[in-house]
């Protein structure tokens, strides 16, 4: 299940556009948090992804 959802998301995310950004990383946390407990074993790369794109679509500094 955590390897498939990874896929997804950094699929899902890689290839969207500004306005689908958060609503993509939105469903993907609340997705993991519901079926793991917590964000706390989010992968580094995936924490990585957010941020940088947040970054790259001006919506973080």
């Amino acid at each position: 299940m955590k390897n498939s959802l990874l896929h997804s998301f950094r699929q899902d995310v890689k290839d969207c556009c500004e306005n689908k950004f958060p609503l993509y990383v939105d469903s993907f946390t609340n997705l993991w948090e519901y079926e793991f407990g917590s964000l706390d074993d989010v992968p580094n790369d995936v924490n990585d992804l957010i941020a940088n794109r947040a970054i790259e679509y001006g919506l973080m500094e």
